[in-house]
C-alpha cells in the first residue's frame, strides 16, 4: 500500500510540474509577447527574424531552419554548428560536450553538411548565440542536452 501511494503521489507531481508547449510563429508572438509571459512556448522564426529581433526573443527558446556551414569538434571549448540561411548565420553551440562529441550529434551535423541539407535547431537564444537542445535532419531527431553513455 505505501508503494502505490508513492507512485500515486510522484506521478500527479510530475503531471502538474508538466506545462503545455505552445509553439508559435515569430511574426505573431511580436504582436503580443505579453500574452505569453509565464508560459512555457517556442517560437518558430526564420533566421532573418531572430537577427533582426534578437534583443526581443533573447533568452526564449527559438526553432529555426538552416543549413549546417560549419561545424567545430575539437580545440573548442564547446562544441558548435554555424547555420546559415540567405547570407545570414548564427553559431548553435552545445557546452555538455566538453571532451566528447556523441556520435549520433557528429553523425547528423556531417550529415547535414554533406548533403546541403536544412537542419531543423531548437534551443534558447542567448547572447552568444543558440544554446543547443535538439537538432533534427530528415527524421534523425538528436537531443543534445544528453550525452551518450560513452561520453
Amino acid at each position: 500500500m505505501r508503494n502505490y501511494c508513492m507512485l500515486c503521489f510522484f506521478s500527479l507531481t510530475a503531471l502538474i510540474g508538466c506545462a503545455e508547449l505552445i509553439r508559435v510563429d515569430a511574426e505573431t508572438y511580436m504582436l503580443n509577447p505579453g500574452m505569453y509571459e509565464g508560459q512555457y512556448i517556442l517560437i518558430s522564426a526564420d533566421l532573418e527574424e531572430v537577427l533582426e529581433h534578437y534583443q526581443l526573443l533573447q533568452g526564449l527558446d527559438i526553432e529555426i531552419a538552416a543549413h549546417i556551414t560549419h561545424f567545430e569538434e575539437r580545440d573548442a571549448p564547446s562544441w558548435f554548428v554555424t547555420l546559415e540561411k540567405d547570407g545570414n548565420t548564427i553559431r548553435a553551440y552545445e557546452d555538455n560536450y566538453r571532451r566528447f562529441v556523441p556520435s549520433d550529434a557528429d553523425y547528423l551535423a556531417r550529415w547535414a553538411k554533406r548533403e546541403r541539407g536544412k537542419v531543423t535547431a531548437q534551443g534558447k537564444l542567448m547572447a552568444w548565440g543558440m544554446e543547443l537542445d535538439q537538432l533534427t535532419y530528415r527524421g534523425l531527431i538528436v537531443n543534445t542536452n544528453i550525452s551518450s553513455s560513452a561520453a
